[in-house]
């Protein structure tokens, strides 16, 4: 014996204009499916295929400060591998496809709270282990005997007194003597940064820009930049500023060096920095982006992203910033990005945004790194005739849907079985959205009503 029984509304009765899928299954006595046959009448789908889209050939560094590595060692923190294997730092960073570490230097860490970490012996001993490994290293000179950032640029304690000439003169002896040190076991670096973030200028209040130092903060670049090309020429000299988003304190800064007697031909690379936050990181590496664009143009100069960072409290939202990050870089033709501190875990020095899990060993957000890895997520181009784009595939959090040719009308989200989960309208060229309520699974773009695009929701 066998009965019918249904559920569902007869199809009389279903909203017109809606897609829907009918399913007839027979089972046995037990509810064991025996058979079942099914008819809808949703759109053909053109599934995606992720891995077409056509990314940036353009070369660049890959690499990451880790500057806290001996510290951290000295404090009996170990490096392992995903499967728990204790290894080397520097080998292991090599693992993720990096080739290039950044290591910064203070004047005079013994007095100051870094307790006597991060002076040119703790850089050397470092720079050895990376030379080792094959890997090329940037010097950051902080002048200071502690950090030097946008909020703070405190000169030295021995330089407190020091004249104009004679900071010059300070900042000539302590790049040579960093120089020095290094060419004495062999080791000649890539890059050297003439300052960190110097936003407001260096060794306030005497070389602080908005305060009438830019003629001081000009002549102290000068003497670092020009303390390098004597040493070597072939060195890259790198111009550090933080918030690669904010084009116009870039433009403010160099207009200013370049007004009160900056030696710009000395100055080989605008370097940035970028931190962006889980609800702001698209616009973000956009403006960056641009940014990049424009100082190329604008100055006729290389540009390098030599600090990025993001929450370690979302590794797979940091994946996709970082791969992010890395292809809009190539597009820009820059040289490169670095990881600020990516080892930093379990809370090390209150710092938040490092790329490790609390096991010693990276997250994944270091796998953005990995050539392979990487196209895995990113912006991926419609096959049927590259109408839209749709970034990042996979996603947790935000889609960011851009049409290159109409304005978006209409987006339907379905899933597997070909449900409308969620109807958006919109009049712009650009949209993005939270899919965050969505579960975990694959789901379907039906844009404009004229194409369907497959995305996953991680």
């Amino acid at each position: 014996s066998f009965f019918v029984g249904s559920s569902n509304q007869l199809s009389a009765n279903l909203t017109i204009g809606h897609f829907y899928q009918v399913k007839a299954v027979l089972y046995k006595t037990n509810w064991t499916e025996n058979a079942w046959a099914g008819h809808w009448n949703t759109p053909a789908l053109v599934l995606q295929n992720t891995q077409n889209y056509t990314f940036s050939t353009n070369p660049i560094s890959k690499g990451a400060d880790i500057s806290w590595m001996t510290e951290m060692q000295s404090n009996g923190i170990i490096w392992k591998d995903n499967n728990g294997v204790s290894k080397q730092l520097m080998p292991l960073l090599k693992e993720y496809d990096l080739d290039a570490v950044r290591l910064r230097v203070w004047v005079n860490p013994d007095v100051s709270q870094a307790n006597g970490w991060c002076d040119i012996d703790d850089l050397v001993a470092k720079a050895e282990l990376a030379k080792a490994a094959g890997l090329e290293v940037m010097i950051c000179i902080h002048y200071s005997d502690w950090w030097a950032d946008p909020g703070q640029q405190t000169k030295p304690a021995a330089w407190i007194n020091f004249s104009v000439s004679q900071l010059e003169t300070a900042v000539y002896n302590h790049t040579t003597d960093i120089l020095t040190a290094l060419s004495a076991k062999g080791i000649t670096p890539k890059w050297v940064q003439i300052g960190n973030e110097t936003n407001d200028g260096m060794l306030w209040n005497t070389g602080k820009a908005s305060t009438g130092g830019f003629a001081n903060y000009a002549k102290f670049l000068n003497a670092g930049t020009n303390a390098v090309k004597t040493f070597n020429t072939n060195i890259k000299t790198i111009l550090h500023l933080a918030s690669g988003n904010e084009n116009g304190l870039f433009r403010w800064n160099i207009d200013g060096l370049l007004n009160n007697g900056m030696v710009f031909n000395r100055f080989d690379i605008i370097g940035m920095s970028l931190y962006p936050d889980e609800n702001n990181w698209i616009s973000m590496v956009n403006n960056t982006y641009n940014n990049m664009l424009d100082m190329k143009t604008r100055y006729t100069k290389d540009v390098m992203m030599v600090e990025v960072g993001f929450s370690s409290t979302r590794p797979d939202i940091s994946h996709q910033f970082l791969t992010y990050m890395i292809e809009k870089t190539k597009q820009a033709n820059g040289l490169g990005v670095f990881y600020w501190e990516p080892i930093a875990h379990k809370n090390w020095n209150s710092y938040s945004k490092g790329a490790w899990d609390e096991d010693g060993s990276p997250s994944i957000a270091m796998d953005a790194f990995i050539d392979k890895s990487t196209l895995n997520i990113d912006e991926i181009t419609s096959e049927k005739n590259d109408s839209f784009k749709i970034f990042p595939n996979p996603s947790s959090e935000i889609l960011q849907i851009q049409s290159l040719n109409e304005v978006l009308k209409s987006i339907q989200i379905y899933d597997m079985n070909g449900r409308l989960i969620q109807e958006i309208n919109s009049r712009k060229l650009e949209i993005s959205f939270s899919i965050s309520h969505l579960l975990k699974g694959v789901y379907f773009l039906r844009i404009n009503n004229e194409e369907t695009i497959k995305f996953i929701k991680n």
